[in-house]
């Protein structure tokens, strides 16, 4: 399953904190891409937000294999994880 993850800069990380752990979690989110489990990321117009599209289960398994990642098992990042599926309703338009 698709889960959307929206990662969002809690508000009192100190941008040094940051600056200091920003290359080991780009090493661990590429170990990520690379295994399959995060299959896209995408900056946000806010530059406190990245947007995952990570595949797993469901959201608690996402959360699972988010959390060792350096910026997140520090808590400097809150996660919002949606479950994405398919969109279903376009059938409607063949029901007769």
């Amino acid at each position: 399953m698709k889960i959307l993850a929206i990662l969002s800069l809690r508000p009192e990380t100190p941008l040094d904190t940051v600056r200091a752990e920003l290359a080991a979690e780009l090493k661990g989110s590429w170990a990520l891409y690379a295994s399959g489990i995060l299959r896209e990321v995408y900056a946000t117009e806010d530059r406190q937000k990245v947007v995952f599209i990570v595949e797993a289960a469901d959201a608690a398994a996402a959360r699972q294999l988010l959390a060792p990642l350096p910026m997140i098992a520090a808590g400097m990042f809150g996660i919002e994880l949606v479950e994405l599926r398919p969109f279903v309703n376009w059938s409607m338009l063949f029901a007769h």
